[in-house]
């Protein structure tokens, strides 16, 4: 019952928020106010305990419950008497229609929990850094730098694996680690309707916009992994939210609350920067406006907040990398090397225009190859007219190749197709009719801008549509209210049926994590299920094998080198490990060659009875440091070296 420790207290911040909320929206307003408090909770514990290397089952214990133990004394200094609370709790009535719209979406959200708790974790950058990193915190009982062969574990913003990283330690097991991204599902569901509330729309058209964002395909995908774009989607909804509570109120509290949205959304992912910016924009204007210096001093009190929950990782990266950022381009030394920059090596109009088209087109995708090759052709045609190829290499990701993905229940790379065309749709009754409130052309702008920011600083990718999920999730919100304002009442009602009818198989045939099929989540074994996204032929057989070789090794080995490049899967090696060798086996990467390789002066007692290395990369000797290690086991993937 340790696991809700963490749990509770969020549950208790959102009953006494309750309390300061007296509309008729209040027990959302609550839920969004006690995530971000939480959340900045969260971070602090974290950043704290990691100072002293006391990030473990007892301290995060001991601490959450005096959290837990504040919270409440206080709840009840608060409510007095507790049927006070839930008289600020006031669920409105709703129609036969509404209550049917609503039982969609929590069957929707029903589904996807079930699959994210059955399921383990198994994304292709879960194994690599995702997941990894929460482990190397786990061992190290710190969040600061280690020496690893995979930089992204380091630079990476870690705002999504530090909630993992508490209910891994709290529960023993990665049970709860696609959690994270369930829970952001349901939070956004909830705080876009609360946005679309504050741009307008009836209880119908708040209802249709949640329909809308729990029906977005590849949120659906993304629900139950570990992926972090659903956890970034939320904080950036409860950023958005609390400033058009701050334009309206005007108080230090909102702005509090803002930044901490803005701040928990940046230490999550960095395409928050590109998402954000616009909305600072329109923020920074519109209170300025309104109370001039007072407006300068919460827009300070935002920018504080948001350095303050990120100081911590923004020190780290600074100290490894002198750029608070991390880095632009990766360039480990390996025999695969991962050689990648982020950013469009140029921008100009044209490159904007090509990239803002591809990203689009990916969205258009549809099952059928003879329709993408179709459309493939008109977007070759229309760069050709701007002068540009569609594989130009300065805004194309190295190596990769524009063509529209036919695998729709690919988490990474799965089209929106349905709410592309409503988005544009919206964009047309909106923007082009004068007698709709400017707050929504406002907002409207704002995802465009924030679409144009990203198309211009990032170069396209193959798996660039999980990146704009957030943006999908954000754009439900006045996709609702603008259906639920169809005269034509039945048309609207027609549309939310057919997303909730049109969402069930990303429900049941995600690729990853599929309900039915050969190979299910039910009747696959968990071991196994880390490998559903495999790309490497036998990598299951050869990471399990080389886990029983070491169990079975005498005297067993408790301190285990790991040999990888770049993009390899580590995370499995830390599951089978631990669980055929035990949870003290002892896991560090050796003969990092990157920058990381500073932090081997932290384990100076670290020396490895075995490595484990990627068997394409070694010969049949390692040595580290003055040992030899000579291989004495190899599989189709893995090879074991010991002492010579």
């Amino acid at each position: 019952m340790h696991i809700l420790a963490p749990i509770v207290p969020l549950l208790l911040f959102l009953l006494l928020w309750g309390l300061c909320f007296k509309s008729q929206n209040n027990w959302r307003a609550s839920f969004l106010s006690a995530a971000v408090v939480w959340g900045v909770l969260l971070t602090t514990l974290t950043e704290i305990l990691s100072l002293f290397k006391l990030i473990s089952f007892w301290p995060l214990l001991a601490a959450w419950s005096f959290c837990l133990i504040a919270v409440t004394l206080y709840w009840i200094r608060a409510i007095g008497n507790p049927r006070n609370l839930f008289t600020n709790f006031r669920f409105p009535e709703a129609s036969g229609t509404e209550i049917f719209f609503g039982s969609g979406i929590a069957l929707i959200t029903g589904i996807v929990g079930l699959i994210a708790w059955i399921a383990p974790p198994n994304t292709s950058d879960s194994m690599t850094y995702h997941m990894a990193r929460v482990m190397h915190w786990i061992q190290d009982q710190s969040v600061a730098d280690y020496p690893t062969h995979i930089l992204r574990q380091l630079y990476l913003n870690p705002g999504s694996e530090f909630i993992i990283l508490h209910l891994q330690i709290l529960s023993g097991a990665d049970y709860l680690a696609n959690s994270v991204q369930w829970f952001s599902m349901v939070g956004s569901v909830i705080g876009v309707s609360l946005i679309a509330d504050q741009l307008g729309a009836d209880q119908r058209g708040q209802i249709f916009s949640a329909v809308v964002s729990i029906t977005i395909p590849m949120g659906i995908l993304q629900g139950s992994s570990t992926l972090n774009d659903y956890t970034v989607a939320f904080w950036l909804v409860c950023f958005v939210y609390w400033i058009f509570e701050l334009k309206s109120k005007g108080n230090p509290r909102t702005a509090l609350a803002a930044g901490a949205g803005l701040g928990l959304a940046i230490l999550t992912k960095a395409t928050t920067y590109f998402y954000a910016f616009p909305f600072l924009i329109w923020l920074g204007l519109s209170i300025i406006k309104t109370y001039r210096g007072k407006g300068a001093q919460l827009l300070g009190i935002v920018a504080l907040m948001v350095i303050a929950i990120n100081l911590g990782h923004y020190t780290r990266n600074y100290d490894l990398f002198s750029n608070p950022l991390g880095l632009n381009q990766e360039t480990p030394i390996g025999h695969y090397t991962l050689n990648y920059e982020a950013s469009n090596a140029v921008f100009s109009l044209p490159e904007v225009i090509s990239n803002m088209v591809r990203n689009t087109a990916m969205q258009l995708s549809t099952p059928f190859v003879s329709v993408n090759l179709e459309l493939e052709k008109g977007i070759a045609l229309l760069h050709n007219l701007i002068g540009i190829s569609p594989n130009d290499p300065r805004t194309t990701w190295p190596g990769a190749t524009f063509q529209i993905n036919s695998n729709p229940f690919d988490e990474a790379s799965s089209g929106n197709l349905i709410h592309t065309l409503l988005i544009i749709a919206t964009i047309i009754l909106v923007l082009f009719q004068l007698d709709h409130k400017s707050e929504k052309k406002k907002y409207i702008l704002s995802l465009l801008a924030a679409f144009l920011f990203f198309s211009f600083y990032l170069r396209w990718q193959p798996f660039q549509n999980r990146l704009l999920l957030s943006l999908f999730v954000l754009w439900s919100a006045i996709i609702g209210t603008t259906i639920s304002g169809l005269q034509k009442r039945w048309i609207a009602d027609m549309i939310i049926i057919a997303l909730l009818i049109g969402a069930l198989p990303w429900l049941f045939f995600n690729e990853s994590r599929p309900l039915i099929g050969n190979q299910n989540i039910f009747n696959t074994s968990r071991a196994k299920q880390y490998f559903t996204r495999e790309v490497f032929g036998e990598a299951y057989t050869s990471y399990r094998d080389s886990a029983k070789q070491l169990a079975t090794s005498t005297p067993q080995c408790k301190q285990v080198g790991l040999y990888l490049d770049a993009n390899d899967w580590e995370y499995p090696f830390w599951v089978l490990l631990q669980r055929d060798i035990g949870k003290d086996v002892r896991i560090e990467s050796v003969n990092v060659e990157n920058v990381s390789a500073r932090e081997y002066s932290q384990f100076p007692e670290f020396s490895p009875c075995a490595i484990l290395a990627i068997s394409y990369q070694a010969g049949n000797t390692i040595k580290v440091e003055d040992t030899t290690y000579l291989k004495t086991w190899r599989s189709s993937r893995v090879s074991i070296f010991v002492p010579k």
